[in-house]
């Protein structure tokens, strides 16, 4: 598949999300729906996205007991969802109930490793032997060997990460900002070519789009970049 790019949609009211899924009609990306347009919109919203022409990338990092994320999974495949994120922290028996759930649907099933928020604190905090990026691998490896169908990394561990597993699956890249752009609350950052040289197949892309004042244009220029 061709390099793409995910277009975080974080905005706070429904209204809003609407007037910029207009302004950016027509390009083939994938929008990314978080919590707050989600809780707001439902599946609504999944549907007049998916009736505007783009993919959607419902990203709710899914992690509980294994049922409960089977039955999270279950519906969200429902919804005709195009990707999903779940956290592989929740361990090897909820990954593969995850898996087991989307075998009726078209879903793309994305195993979270370490959020790009997180620095050299993080390691003191869940008191590991690894470091973030050794934690990252182990992760991404056991997500793929469960069946994901893809792994959400920063651009420090993709390349190893890619390196390390001899199969095909996606590498879904956050913390993407332009050159000479705010890093804003994102510790492990990358440039769009960055992540790309470094073996990223969808980039998660937000306020450098969000904080332009011409959104259709900025994602142009991205596209060209990749």
């Amino acid at each position: 598949m061709g390099k793409k790019i995910a277009f975080a949609l974080d905005v706070q009211d429904l209204n809003t999300a609407y007037a910029i899924l207009e302004e950016i009609k027509g390009l083939d990306i994938i929008i990314k729906i978080g919590y707050v347009l989600f809780i707001q919109g439902g599946e609504k919203l999944i549907k007049d996205i998916k009736n505007s022409g783009f993919e959607i990338f419902l990203d709710l990092k899914l992690h509980d007991i294994p049922n409960t994320v089977f039955n999270g999974v279950y519906a969200a495949g429902k919804l005709g969802v195009d990707y999903l994120t779940i956290h592989t922290l929740g361990g090897v028996d909820m990954i593969k109930k995850a898996v087991e759930a989307k075998k009726e649907s078209n879903i793309k099933l994305l195993g979270v490793t370490i959020l790009t928020s997180h620095g050299k604190e993080y390691e003191e905090y869940i008191g590991t032997r690894y470091s973030l990026k050794e934690l990252a691998i182990k992760l991404a490896q056991t997500g793929i060997e469960a069946g994901l169908d893809g792994i959400v990394c920063s651009a420090e561990e993709v390349k190893d990460i890619k390196n390390k597993i001899k199969k095909d699956f996606l590498a879904v890249v956050p913390g993407i900002r332009l050159a000479g752009g705010e890093s804003d609350d994102q510790t492990r950052i990358s440039t769009p070519q960055k992540a790309i040289q470094s073996g990223a197949d969808i980039l998660v892309i937000g306020r450098p789009i969000l904080n332009s004042k011409n959104k259709k244009e900025t994602i142009l220029q991205i596209l060209s970049e990749i």
